[in-house]
């Protein structure tokens, strides 16, 4: 048996979808965003 990942593109919180944002495209630093709970979260390449 096997479980299915969470789509990425989905609020941790609550589920609806994330838009993004690029704020530095030389970084590749992205801000996802959710528009129902306010979530933000930032991604940068380690």
């Amino acid at each position: 048996m096997t479980a299915a990942a969470p789509d990425p593109r989905s609020c941790p919180t609550c589920g609806d979808a994330l838009t993004f944002e690029i704020l530095d495209d030389e970084r590749f630093l992205v801000a996802w965003s959710c528009v129902t709970c306010g979530l933000i979260r930032t991604t940068e390449p380690g």
